[in-house]
């Protein structure tokens, strides 16, 4: 154990010595150094990263806060201005403690993160108290500005958490001023720091980062030897506290609250991992939460939990429950418009539709329903064997019940009422679609069966030509059902590959990029056919990164997964014409659904090579899209201002499909694709489908 002690501490410091010897080759031209001999925290932590790589002597005298990791090996050391980390190569710290007063002799260094020292002589030259500590507040965490420093901070206690085995830090989860920070502090746990009490902590400001030196979330450590101070002790029966209604929850009130946790009590209507659906007696609401106790439709719980800002309706998190009795299983709402779905977020409802598609995913089964030609989703999130479900078939009347989910439009308002897009209904196992009509016996081949048998021996040769066209009938719709099978299993083949490709290949190809980046700093400066190789090396991996990535694109539209396909068109156009077009459109006419999913596809890989083509070659000023949804038919229309061209000569394409590749896309919708174009009159690219028995 000690040999693997010692081989840790030796990596993690030979890692911050690579790491100022790469910033050290990087040539900048640097500023004027304060002076040649640095004296205080502050003078080290205002060196930028290039000018603490070149070893400036340094003298320190300050009081130990903190020892630091390595352990033995690093301190957090404050003088009167400030607070900074100091490490050594060898256990030069393993005989000092907090508030031993030391005066240390080293060189600075850039450090992971910020500035630092690296200590080369230490001596203790006394005792004294730690420094009072410096009021923060989150705000002022999230900066990355406070590393090292020693800080005060106020909140309350959302989560905590007892030592791992073999650790001597317990943690708990600050929430303040609107954000949530991890909090380590060395063993006892104290008994009084329990979630819901207010508390204030004294502790070092730590940061996690990534490579490129940037905060991603402060740490705070609390010193050895220093207690948390409860501000408030936590109720002793929480489940006492009053009980909030659902409705109720961030409604406005004058008094502005501090982020304790609050009381509900409802009705269980739905559970999964992680997540719990009740019914009280205002409205439903989603809880998020780790406790694991089973729960059942109809089981009353009281629930603990701290309402969740930023969605578009208010959730529990981090929460907790208990069950207090078993009542009758909530009945859903019915409804009998669609529209009034709007009104039932996360509640139990039933409504009726006619089941048009049905469509497998990883873990079960998305439906696509419509009523009142309102187009809505039903999900079934468990894996499912499709054989035991004879009787679910497209055309079918259905009833389903499950937890209505509200999606809301990607762009939040500035102020006001955030309006509803759509819905989808959650259903919560197999029985909750019932069949209440199957698909009509009374097709034109049954009646043309029937007109055969009429028709008897007198019209035999009738008879014989409408059995004819019937058997035909009947090879159409078995070749229609084998295609529709066949476009499944290769969309999700195509699904699989991709996944694949994106967590294999392309991050594999992402890594190799970094280390010869790497590679490429460290040897700066140096020229010959190892440099000119690992150029060509880069290079080589770019294209190839490149090439999987457009793979990924054409083979998995992601972008109409979450979003329909108005919105994935407007991200497209957004995305490619940042910072190049003064101005785009889309327009929406016709009442908008979603389409069949290879419909979709199509239309969108058509929408984004017109849009591509406009933005790369036409060096037009304005785009604008106009989508336009018909009862029985759906039609595209992408123009632009730019240079146009001769439709009759098209320039070459360099990437996705071409103008061959929209017409034959066009061509496999059974729909019309028209260019109109000319030199310096500008393009527009006109698609129809039709969509009568889709």
């Amino acid at each position: 154990m000690a040999v693997r002690t010692f081989l840790a501490v030796i990596a993690a410091i030979s890692l911050r010595l690579a790491s100022n010897q790469a910033l050290a080759a990087v040539p900048a031209e640097l500023p004027a150094l304060p002076a040649a001999l640095l004296t205080n925290a502050t003078q080290i932590l205002d060196l930028s990263a290039s000018q603490a790589s070149l070893a400036i002597p340094v003298q320190l005298h300050g009081v130990v806060v903190d020892v630091s990791a390595p352990r033995e090996h690093a301190v957090i050391l404050a003088d009167e201005s400030g607070g900074v980390y100091v490490f050594a190569v060898t256990n030069l710290f393993a005989p000092y403690h907090p508030k031993d007063v030391l005066d240390i002799k080293g060189v600075t260094s850039a450090g992971q993160f910020a500035p630092c020292v690296r200590a080369t002589e230490v001596k203790k030259v006394g005792w004294t108290n730690l420094p009072p500590p410096c009021p923060a507040t989150y705000q002022q965490l999230i900066t990355g500005a406070l590393d090292a420093q020693y800080i005060k901070i106020r909140g309350v206690v959302r989560e905590c958490w007892p030592a791992m085995p073999g650790n001597d830090t317990w943690r708990v989860v600050l929430s303040a001023d609107g954000g949530i920070i991890p909090v380590r502090i060395p063993l006892p746990q104290d008994p009084h720091v329990q979630v819901d009490a207010e508390v204030t902590i004294e502790a070092v400001c730590l940061y996690e980062f990534n490579q490129r030196r940037q905060a991603i979330s402060p740490v705070l450590q609390v010193p050895h030897g220093v207690s948390i101070q409860v501000d408030k002790l936590a109720p002793s029966n929480p489940y006492a506290a009053p009980i909030r209604s659902s409705a109720s929850l961030l409604q406005y009130s004058h008094e502005i609250p501090y982020g304790h946790r609050v009381h509900v009590r409802g009705v269980v209507t739905c559970s999964a991992p992680g997540l719990v659906w009740i019914r009280d007696e205002s409205s439903g609401l989603r809880i998020q939460t780790r406790q694991t106790d089973e729960l059942h439709p109809g089981d009353e719980i009281d629930v603990l939990g701290f309402p969740g800002y930023g969605s578009s309706i208010p959730i529990l998190e981090d929460a907790v429950y208990r069950k207090i009795g078993t009542l009758p299983s909530p009945a859903p709402f019915a409804l009998t418009n669609p529209l009034a779905a709007y009104d039932y977020q996360d509640d139990l409802v039933s409504i009726k539709a006619r089941l048009t598609e049905i469509q497998p995913v990883l873990n079960g089964l998305v439906l696509n329903l419509v009523q009142s030609n309102t187009v809505f989703k039903a999900v079934l999130n468990v894996p499912f064997n499709s054989r035991r479900l004879p009787s679910w078939q497209p055309g079918s009347l259905v009833r389903v019940v499950g937890i209505c989910d509200v999606i809301y439009n990607t762009s939040t308002p500035v102020m006001g009422i955030w309006h509803p897009q759509s819905f989808q209904i959650l259903l919560r196992s197999p029985a909750d679609l019932a069949v209440l009509e199957a698909p009509s016996w009374w097709t034109a081949t049954h009646l043309m069966f029937l007109l055969c048998i009429f028709a008897g021996g007198s019209l035999g040769v009738a008879g014989g030509a409408v059995l004819l066209a019937r058997r035909r009938l009947n090879e159409q719709a078995r070749r229609r059902t084998m295609a529709e099978a066949e476009f499944a299993a290769i969309l999700a083949e195509r699904n699989r590959l991709a996944r694949e490709i994106h967590d294999t290949l392309a991050q594999g190809l992402a890594a190799t990029s970094v280390q010869l980046q790497l590679a490429k700093v460290h040897l700066n400066g140096v020229t010959g056919p190892a440099r000119q190789h690992l150029d060509v090396a880069e290079e080589l991996v770019r294209h190839s990164l490149e090439e999987a990535r457009n793979s990924i694109w054409n083979m998995r539209p992601q972008v109409l997964e979450t979003r329909s396909l108005s919105g994935a068109l407007n991200s497209i156009l957004e995305k490619l014409s940042e910072g190049i077009l003064r101005e785009t459109h889309l327009d929406v006419t016709g009442q908008e659904r979603r389409l069949a999913a290879i419909i979709e596809t199509n239309i969108l890989r058509i929408g984004q090579e017109a849009i591509a083509n406009a933005v790369n070659h036409a060096r037009a000023n304005a785009i604008h899209v106009k989508l336009h949804f018909g009862e029985k038919d759906f039609s595209l229309t992408v123009s632009d201002d730019g240079k146009g061209f001769d439709p009759n000569n098209p320039p070459p394409s360099k990437g996705g499909f071409g103008l061959v590749g929209m017409r034959e896309r066009a061509s496999a919708l059974n729909g019309k694709l028209t260019i109109h174009a000319a030199p310096n009159q500008g393009t527009q690219v006109n698609l129809w489908v039709p969509l009568a028995g889709r």
